[in-house]
């Protein structure tokens, strides 16, 4: 048939925003930064965050993973207005993503994203000294 088209959208998410540098970290102590998450793509998506996270410096592959189960990871969308928490436990946790995703439509383009990590006062000592490096991962899929 003549004159016929075809056109397929696109996914595309992009991530802006200050990483968190934690040094010293002490029981108690806390930290957060906020990102934007935009939907570039031409479909509307759900996105979802999970965490990589590995040994640095001297510290073993176990220790890292009791600093990770150690570690409390809060992620709230749209902080300050009409927040909804993604996720809420540790950092070993988010290693796969959470079932549920969250929807961003291409109208809305964008939100904020707060991520807090805390070192909750009951960690121990077990946990001194210890370093590991975290990547914060987004993943969008077709809504």
């Amino acid at each position: 048939m003549e004159g016929s088209t075809a056109e397929t959208g696109s996914v595309s998410l992009s991530v802006t925003g200050e990483p968190l540098e934690v040094a010293n970290m002490k029981p108690g102590d806390s930290v957060g930064t906020t990102l934007t998450i935009a939907n570039d793509g031409s479909i509307d998506v759900l996105y979802y965050l999970s965490a990589d996270w590995t040994e640095e410096g001297t510290t073993s592959a176990r220790m890292a993973t009791i600093l990770a189960n150690r570690l409390m990871v809060t992620v709230t969308a749209d902080p300050g207005d009409d927040e909804v928490e993604l996720y809420d436990g540790t950092l070993a946790g988010l290693l796969d993503r959470p079932p549920a995703g969250r929807a961003l439509a291409v109208e809305n383009g964008s939100e904020d994203v707060l991520i807090e990590i805390e070192l909750p006062a009951a960690a121990g000592n077990i946990v001194q000294g210890l370093s590991i490096a975290v990547d914060f991962v987004f993943v969008a899929e077709e809504q």
